[in-house]
């Protein structure tokens, strides 16, 4: 910007009088930035806020009326920019804690933990569902509360029209029960969104064409249709749903869709589906369509336990923003928020806040002219569009990969590999998959990540190859992936240096001895929808015929002698000839949820096999497994044979056995009822 552009500039006079169209996070936003900035400033500002469906002043307990159309998640991004503000959002609008992030993909599921220090929440937007107990208490509301603090007056009323005066000032033409009044302003800000109603093209949005009279050169953002719903749970959210939010990666050859999310809230669930089923949708009835496929997939209703069910609440068709406005502001006008760009799939409300505060910035340090906003503005809309080009990238590369039975395992497998093998820190996979699922980084950033020649080792050597290794061992034993869900088994570094030191304190209370040197070592765990007895009742099967998981090829386990879990039970395991066959005796059930075997004979003798079963919350606990010992020694002339047999030792077999066994286990125990909850 110029010297002599500077002079021309109009800047935002003294006791201005600035209008927001929009009471939703964009407007609120901006009213709280510009407001805190002129008094830091000691400028005096008149902030009026219109917002069709904000309670009136008189009715004070309503809550903010209506839907905004969005999902309601509160990311990691979005939750430290509300703390910086000193929003503290009050615990009845926290709808849920997220702990986790569960991403599904073709293959398995990868679930990943909330960072320590970041927090990650839902909400709901508006009064909707009507069934909603807390109806009184959403986000919106919250934010114009928030706004109203800071010094901005809101006004319920519609705006019908804006158009500029004889003198440049932009007029607000406002209504409210059939009286019309006007208003001048010395700046309009189009805070609206692009959902003046759900389904209506953006064409039709009364808003978008009046703000594009005042800004011919204006075009909007590229739109899709995204489809979301409620679902009301009862008797309540399921345990293993509540807490994570989970984001499906595919629907089935009937069903395309590219991406969903389902979000806990209380009694609630919020399910957002975008693809190309939800694209070619033209009627409600095909929505409704939709919705009933989803819910019918069989992946999906694994996600419900028995007994409980998922009932549809309500159904809209929003336009969701997929791109980023030409030329969104004007002389004395301009627009925030969807209006004029959003993250890529991700986190409309954090964009809100950025396009709000940038806004507010610009026409506090440059003026309300055209040039003025743009110098000041526009660097941030850049960095939207070129965010958003790198984000196109990573989303196609995200569905190649987790839409993709092949692919989807080799991934899986990499991060895996990663999370076993590597300090959390230095995990390069598992940062790129949360960065993509929570929104916690800038696309281009993640993409260059993505893009790193170690990233796409790892995917090589410890996603393809060791897939196609593991592959071929299930072939050997027979494993069929048929019927049941691929879940995560694999144990984190860190969990596993934890459990190593709990499991020897406790078996050593109990007065087991664990081999010191460890040559061998594994753990598994993982989360099953059922009580701990449940879970024991079955692992006392174990060693019987007609048990449905730990039925591989070549392996023959089965109980020789007395009654499972109770000392004197021996199982055998007989393992393709004698020589590399084995005994477990049990030695003692601790505490009613940690049964601990010892190794008798064979390759491993004096080792241990430990289940351990850990009550997580009410209806879901983790069931560990831990295999620890030393290799036969030999004596005499086999000494070198042992050596060669304890450093040629496929370790993977056991790996991909258990794996296998522990997914099937958890398909059985979690089919059944479970009385003991009941």
């Amino acid at each position: 910007m110029t010297n002599s552009t500077l002079a021309k500039s109009v800047p935002l006079p003294e006791g201005a009088t600035v209008a927001v169209i929009g009471g939703g996070p964009a407007g609120s936003f901006f009213a709280i930035h510009l407001l805190r900035e002129a008094r830091a400033l000691k400028r005096n500002l008149r902030v009026i806020i219109f917002e069709r469906r904000q309670p009136s002043q008189t009715v004070c307990e309503e809550c903010w009326k209506g839907c905004n159309y969005c999902a309601g998640g509160i990311s990691p991004k979005l939750s430290d920019v509300l703390t910086e503000l000193g929003l503290k959002l009050p615990e009845e609008i926290i709808q849920c804690h997220i702990k986790s992030i569960t991403v599904q993909g073709f293959w398995k599921n990868i679930e990943m933990e909330v960072p320590e220090g970041r927090e990650m929440l839902s909400v709901f937007r508006g009064s909707r569902p009507s069934k909603r107990q807390d109806w009184s208490h959403n986000f919106d509301y919250f934010m114009a509360q928030e706004a109203a603090k800071a010094g901005a007056v809101a006004i319920n009323e519609e705006v019908t029209d804006v158009r500029y005066s004889e003198s440049g000032k932009p007029i607000v033409c406002h209504e409210a029960d059939g009286t019309q009044s006007r208003m001048e302003a010395d700046l309009v800000v189009f805070a609206a969104g692009v959902n003046e109603q759900s389904g209506i093209p953006a064409a039709q949005n009364r808003l978008l064409q009046t703000f594009q009279r005042l800004v011919p050169d204006f075009r909007p953002p590229h739109l899709r249709r995204a489809l979301i719903f409620e679902l009301e749970a009862k008797p309540k959210v399921p345990e293993n749903l509540a807490g994570t939010l989970h984001f499906v990666e595919y629907g089935s050859k009937t069903l395309r869709i590219e991406m969903c999310s389902l979000v806990p809230k209380k009694g609630f669930i919020t399910v957002v589906l975008v693809g190309e089923s939800v694209d070619a949708a033209v009627t409600h009835e095909d929505d409704r369509v939709i919705m009933q496929q989803f819910l019918e997939l069989p992946h999906i209703r694994k996600l419900i336990p028995p007994g409980f069910s998922l009932k549809p609440s309500c159904l809209c068709r929003p336009n969701m923003v997929v791109g980023s406005a030409i030329h969104s502001y004007g002389e004395r006008v301009a627009a925030v928020g969807d209006i004029v760009t959003a993250r890529l799939y991700k986190d409309g409300i954090l964009s809100a806040h950025q396009t709000a505060k940038a806004l507010a910035q610009a026409v506090l340090d440059f003026g309300i002219d055209s040039s003025s906003i743009g110098h000041g503005y526009e660097p941030t809309l850049h960095r939207f569009r070129r965010n958003n080009g790198f984000a196109s990238v990573v989303f196609f590369l995200h569905r190649v990969f987790f839409g993709s039975s092949a692919l989807s395992r080799v991934l899986y497998q990499a991060a895996i590999t990663e999370r076993k093998t590597t300090p959390s820190a230095n995990r390069r996979l598992e940062k790129i998959i949360w960065r993509i699922a929570s929104g916690d980084d800038e696309y281009g950033e993640i993409f260059w990540s993505m893009a790193n020649p170690a990233t796409m080792w790892a995917i090589f050597w410890s996603g393809a190859v060791i897939t196609a290794r593991n592959y071929l061992t299930e072939q050997m034993f027979g494993l069929k992936w048929e019927g049941f869900g691929r879940f995560t088994t694999g144990v984190a570094l860190e969990r596993l240096n934890g459990k190593r030191i709990e499991f020897s304190r406790l078996i050593h209370e109990a007065g087991v001895s664990v081999p010191r040197q460890l040559e061998f070592e594994r753990m598994y765990t993982i989360k099953i929808r059922a009580s701990q007895s449940a879970i024991l009742d079955e692992l006392g099967r174990f060693g019987e015929p007609d048990r449905g998981y730990f039925k591989p090829q070549w392996v023959q386990v089965r109980r020789i002698s007395g009654i499972s879990h109770e000392p004197g039970c021996v199982i055998r395991y007989e393992i393709l000839n004698h020589n590399l066959s084995f005994s477990l005796e049990f030695e003692q059930l601790m505490g009613g949820h940690m049964a601990v075997y010892r190794v008798m004979d064979g390759y491993a003798k004096g080792g241990v096999l430990i289940f351990e079963i850990e009550k997580l919350t009410e209806d879901v606990c983790a069931l560990s497994i831990y295999v620890a010992f030393d290799f036969a020694r030999g004596n005499g002339f086999s000494r070198p044979l042992w050596w060669l047999f304890r450093h040629l030792f496929p370790a993977y077999v056991h790996d991909v056995i258990w794996n296998h066994s522990l997914c099937q286990l958890k398909d059985i125990v979690e089919a059944v009822p479970d009385i003991t909850r009941t």
